[in-house]
């Protein structure tokens, strides 16, 4: 197999893990009628989201596993020096706030429709059995299963094929932003996804992408169930508040200075 067909193939497998966690999860989420009535979602759609989301790597993992690669060194699944950990606390922290206000500068320019802030809805579920499958999904299986894919197979592979690492990264990551299928949010996300690959290339690990994304994703969620009482303390004229935006911007320095020493230790 030529290097094109492997890019080609590589991609390949990447839509297709996403299309069957989509289509599976449409399969379940059917069975909701609050879909029809435009009612808040119940707890089929959050049982369909759980499912989706827990068939996103199958595929990927089906080729590795047939093709007798390690998953660990196929994925990066190396362990890293706690520094590395602490450091990658510190950098999701930055990126969190940074990036919401990337968000509001976007949202000025191309306003988000109501249809898709609509979303929002789904973050609040009033079931506790809905609530314990969101958080789970959201803040466990998604960034385990989308680091598994993005960073540990995609842009690994990507690394290796076309000895570009500045290239993988961007690629990887503007695929990782069009497959969340939110373009008023495509600019936040294609940002987290360039940090989160080149926190998988500067590790050689997927482990501290897991431990950034999961705290991107379980303060978004925390954040959601909060309300409109915790943005007026942290926003400021429609952008996040001037001292918390420059405790982020520190915080995400800080988080970089760490990692960049331990790995040079």
């Amino acid at each position: 197999m030529n290097r094109t067909l492997s890019v080609r193939f590589a991609f390949g497998i990447v839509f297709l893990s996403v299309l069957s966690a989509l289509i599976i999860g449409s399969i379940f989420s059917a069975l909701d009628p609050a879909i029809l009535s435009g009612a808040k979602p119940g707890l089929p759609t959050y049982f369909a989201m759980f499912i989706g989301q827990s068939f996103l790597v199958v595929p990927v993992m089906i080729f590795l596993l047939r093709k007798n690669y390690s998953l660990t060194k196929s994925l990066r699944f190396n362990p890293v020096s706690m520094n590395t950990v602490f450091a990658t606390f510190f950098l999701s922290l930055g990126a969190m706030v940074i990036s919401d206000e990337i968000n509001m500068l976007v949202n000025m320019v191309i306003p988000t429709p109501d249809s898709f802030l609509q979303i929002e809805a789904m973050l609040t579920p009033d079931n506790p059995l809905s609530l314990v499958l969101l958080i789970f999904t959201i803040v466990i299986l998604a960034p385990v299963g989308e680091e598994i894919l993005f960073r540990g197979f995609l842009q690994k592979y990507l690394e290796n094929a076309w000895g570009d690492i500045t290239r993988a990264i961007l690629f990887s990551s503007l695929f990782f932003a069009v497959i969340h299928f939110n373009p008023y949010w495509m600019i936040q996300i294609y940002f987290l996804g360039i940090l989160l690959g080149f926190l998988a290339w500067r590790t050689n690990s997927i482990i501290p992408c897991i431990i950034f994304h999961i705290i991107i994703n379980g303060t978004s969620l925390l954040f959601a169930s909060m309300g409109e009482s915790f943005e007026a303390l942290i926003i400021w004229h429609g952008h996040i508040n001037p001292l918390i935006l420059i405790v982020g911007g520190y915080l995400f320095w800080f988080g970089v200075k760490q990692l960049k020493t331990g790995q040079e230790g």
